[in-house]
């Protein structure tokens, strides 16, 4: 029987599954994961660790299924990106990945923004503490030590697919930003800031094949000798890949312990704030990910009800009190942003709030909050490739609440269609498998059959939210002041 393994590297958990050829479960396991984070603005972790989530899981998966991992014909891999994994010229760890919530590396951009020739000719734009060539410079700048050892940089994914096949590959969506600074010799970007080296692997398309399982691995994974490895990629394209949503006009939210959005469109634009990539054969993203999401929805539960009872019943028991008529604003900067605004300084705010608002009313701001942000990135984007989506399409943890699925379909006027399949990137990895075998002729066909739960808006809520909406945006700037003067003053007190 022909099997696939499909695996999905998240920043708290990878997630791995034994699909059947026809798409049916044999079997699945979890493995926690999740990033060092001693202070603000570092978050870290060692590669290797990742390695042995991926190893625990597969063991989990071969003692619950009958032949263990025995007729896996190919195994594809997806996971978080905007973090850097640094390795020596054997293929080592130099030093734990920086993840991708680090934002260490403002510190040397604000002294290379000091340089009026590189602001003068551009070299600076688009850089920020998030982007992988200000990763390198702040390596190159603060640990002079492991930059001298560093000979290539990876995405989680790669490294993973390195330790199956003893090879480095990687594909171009992912690796876009690096490869895009590093191109054109002396008068690259990343020459200009002084990292004249190159450092990526051969890239390619994320439904390439890397090569073969290799011989001997230890246990359970001793079984995958010889099976297809697939290049994969990022994982936003292949849960996107996993909705069917790679066409133009297509937007999505995955919402996780943060959220990707994105609108695709056939005509490249270009927007404040989002990420525009190539995505396939003329095919452009516009979005990008941010760090705040369903995050933010368990910090808000855990904060106001701290019984034992499952997430979901607490929730709705917030969710079930009160509503004060008077709105309550919330601009969710929990951990500073990333898309659309790309400062790690920013900080969330509760406005309007009064004596007479209660738990269920803050749980409802903070839910708000997040699709307001969601409506800004979908604008922006709209604007820019003057398409319209006619639906958003969700998947990821943030969709099992119902009333957060139509409060978003309220705020942004338009039908969102969730999935009923939560692990789209699983998904994702089954298509790009499916392809591989020669089961699908290309990806687009390859996504599994669509299953969608839709939410379609109201008319008198979105006009309602239309309002707050408007004020959201009206308030963004002074709040991101405020937010950005009490960390100065921080920085002076410490």
């Amino acid at each position: 029987m022909t099997r696939v393994l499909a695996i999905d590297l998240g920043g708290s958990a990878l997630k791995a599954c034994l699909f059947d050829a026809d798409g049916s479960v044999a079997a699945s396991a979890n493995a926690e994961t999740g990033f060092e984070e001693k202070a603000p603005g570092n978050s870290e972790q060692e590669p290797a660790f990742w390695w042995e989530a991926l190893t625990s899981a597969c063991e989990r998966i071969a003692s619950e299924n009958e032949g263990g991992l025995d007729g896996v014909a190919a195994v594809a891999l997806c996971g978080f990106t905007r973090t850097q994994v640094f390795l020596d010229q054997a293929g080592r760890s130099v030093r734990p990945a920086l993840g991708f919530r680090d934002s260490r590396a403002e510190s040397v951009l604000a002294a290379v923004r000091r340089d009026e020739a590189l602001c003068a000719d551009g070299v600076l734009a688009g850089l920020n503490a998030f982007h992988p060539t200000a990763r390198l410079l702040w390596l190159k700048e603060n640990e002079a030590a492991n930059w001298e050892r560093t000979r290539l940089v990876l995405e989680p994914k790669d490294y993973l697919n390195l330790q199956l096949t003893g090879i480095a590959r990687s594909d171009r969506v992912s690796q876009h930003w690096l490869a895009q600074s590093l191109a054109g010799g002396d008068a690259s970007v990343a020459a200009r800031l002084g990292i004249a080296r190159a450092l990526l692997p051969p890239l390619g398309r994320p439904e390439d094949i890397v090569g073969q399982v290799r011989e001997g691995l230890a246990g359970a994974l001793g079984a995958l000798a010889g099976a297809k490895v697939l290049c994969g990629s990022n994982d936003s394209w292949t849960a996107v890949a996993g909705l069917g949503g790679l066409k133009s006009g297509s937007a999505y939210c995955i919402s996780g312990s943060s959220e990707v959005f994105g609108l695709l469109s056939h005509r490249r634009g270009e927007a404040e704030g989002l990420i525009t990539i190539p995505w396939g054969e003329e095919l452009w993203h516009l979005g990008g990910p941010g760090q705040n999401g369903a995050n933010l929805l368990t910090w808000i539960v855990d904060w106001l009800d701290t019984t034992p009872r499952p997430f979901q019943e607490r929730l709705a028991a917030l969710l079930g009190e009160p509503e004060n008529p008077r709105p309550l604003l919330f601009h969710p900067y929990l951990h500073g942003e990333r898309t659309p605004f790309w400062d790690g300084d920013l900080a969330a705010s509760f406005l309007g709030m009064t004596s007479g608002h209660g738990r269920g009313d803050l749980v409802r701001a903070v839910m708000q909050g997040v699709g307001f942000l969601n409506r800004t990135v979908l604008e922006r984007a709209e604007t820019a490739t003057g398409l319209t989506a006619e639906a958003v399409r969700m998947a990821g943890g943030g969709t099992k609440s119902p009333i957060w699925n139509q409060m978003r379909a309220d705020i942004l006027g338009r039908p969102v269609l969730v999935s009923r399949h939560v692990e789209m990137g699983l998904a994702g990895c089954f298509a790009l498998c499916r392809v591989a075998l020669g089961f699908a002729e290309n990806i687009g066909a390859a996504a599994p059959e669509a299953d969608f739960t839709s939410y379609l808006p109201h008319a008198a809520q979105h006009a309602h939210y239309d309002a707050l909406y408007a004020l959201f945006t009206e308030m963004h700037e002074p709040v991101a002041h405020a937010a950005r003067s009490l960390e100065k003053l921080r920085r002076g007190a410490s």
